[in-house]
């Protein structure tokens, strides 16, 4: 986390404060505003943004720039020189499934020091709950066809490429495309090949043979090079060529009607008794071609992109970082459309005897409920404390909580209330 990546609000607010005396203990809270499309969200990047915050420093050529800009003292610069984050941190775990409105990360600690990380926090945060919510419900519509992210090339940067293939596996997904995602986090990595591979070659069977000849463990041919129906006979004809040499082989569909090309690949894979032949589609894929794939087509596996790199539904989280307590009491947000109740804030989570999300209770930091905590310590004096942050921990969290969705969660289409309820000291009065 770079001390700079933040907005120069923050901090000339934390100048004022420090001349003004105004740090004082202080709790911020991150959440999310509701939308229609993200019945349910998944926390993701919640644990590396509290573990860099822990580390935070800044550095003696940032301290310079700064004083360059003529607009800090020099009370506040030394003051930055010798900052190191001393608070407590609660989050959400990744992986588990929270709704919006209540906290996901909640920063106790003095007043400056929990400001001027705002636009730290938000960065670090929000995209990657974007993109994971949104993995998520492709997850729900594929109903367990092996699901692969292609999202890189259309990413913001290379930072947000490899998140990407992070959060999409722990909300369930097979694997990636992307080598540096694999290498960093030791993520399964899938490919097939390219149109160029097939243009390389004078046929496409010799461009299939040559493929399935350096890879028969993996050989997925692609298809719609030139005309997709041509392309499946040519691939059909080179998996019998070679017999029982290719131990796993598929075709990969990349554009057209993918509901109609994926029934008539199934008939003519079937007839030509190739039954254990996988088909791989991708092009453009989001929950609702998928969910109408899945009902009408046939896919073995899915390849998709774009739509997690950057949702077209909801490009933009609405992830909002806030003042709720100080020293002299809850602080509310009372903006139109904006509200955001005050209070430093711990969630409960019930469940029913079938073991089925029932409520979430949102209680002061204060009260004490007999729910499941769903916002852990993760922070103590500065201190990174948790221990349960692996991929593979995160990723069960979010196949548990998944599970114990009530169905009309799950829905596609039509946005539902967040199962939530405010501990009486929390409602505005």
């Amino acid at each position: 986390m770079k001390a700079l990546l933040t907005d120069l609000y923050e901090l000339t607010m934390g100048d004022a404060y420090l001349r003004s005396g105004a740090d004082g203990w202080s709790a911020f809270e991150m959440s999310v505003r509701p939308n229609r499309y993200r019945n349910f969200l998944v926390a993701m990047g919640t644990l590396e943004a509290a573990r860099e915050l822990a580390n935070l420093t800044f550095t003696d050529e940032e301290i310079d720039y700064l004083r360059s800009l003529g607009k800090f003292s020099e009370d506040f610069l030394e003051y930055l020189r010798n900052f190191r984050f001393d608070g407590d941190i609660y989050v959400v775990p990744d992986g588990r499934i929270l709704f919006a409105r209540e906290p996901v990360m909640v920063v106790e600690t003095s007043r400056i020091k929990g400001q001027i990380v705002e636009t730290m926090l938000l960065n670090r945060v929000a995209y990657q709950m974007n993109s994971a919510s949104k993995a998520a419900r492709i997850y729900h519509a594929a109903r367990g066809r092996m699901l692969l992210e292609f999202g890189a090339r259309r990413a913001a940067d290379s930072e947000a490429a490899v998140r990407i293939a992070r959060a999409t596996y722990v909300v369930g997904w097979a694997g990636t495309s992307n080598l540096e995602a694999g290498r960093l986090y030791g993520i399964p990595v899938y490919g097939t090949m390219a149109h160029a591979f097939v243009q390389s070659y004078r046929t496409e069977f010799e461009a299939f043979l040559e493929f399935a000849k350096a890879y028969p463990e993996s050989a997925i041919f692609l298809v719609d090079t030139y005309d997709t129906l041509a392309g499946i006979e040519v691939a059909i004809e080179v998996i019998n060529h070679l017999k029982d040499r290719l131990k796993l082989k598929g075709i990969r569909i990349d554009s057209g009607d993918l509901v109609e090309l994926s029934r008539y690949a199934r008939r003519r894979l079937k007839e030509a008794g190739l039954e254990d032949v996988i088909i791989v589609l991708s092009g453009d894929l989001n929950e609702w071609k998928i969910r109408e794939i899945v009902e009408r087509g046939e896919a073995d596996a899915f390849g998709v992109g774009s739509e997690v790199a950057i949702p077209p539904d909801k490009p933009v989280l609405g992830a909002i970082y806030k003042l709720v307590e100080d020293e002299t009491g809850f602080k509310h947000k009372l903006s139109k459309g904006k509200v955001v109740i005050g209070g430093s804030k711990r969630v409960y989570r019930y469940y029913d005897g079938q073991g089925k999300l029932l409520k979430d209770v949102v209680a002061h930091r204060n009260e004490r409920y007999d729910g499941e905590p769903l916002l852990v310590q993760v922070v103590r004096g500065g201190e990174y404390v948790y221990t349960e942050d692996s991929l593979e921990a995160a990723r069960e969290r979010f196949l548990r909580d998944f599970s114990s969705l009530p169905e009309e969660y799950y829905d596609l289409d039509n946005g539902v209330e967040p199962p939530l309820e405010f501990s009486p000291s929390l409602r505005l009065k």
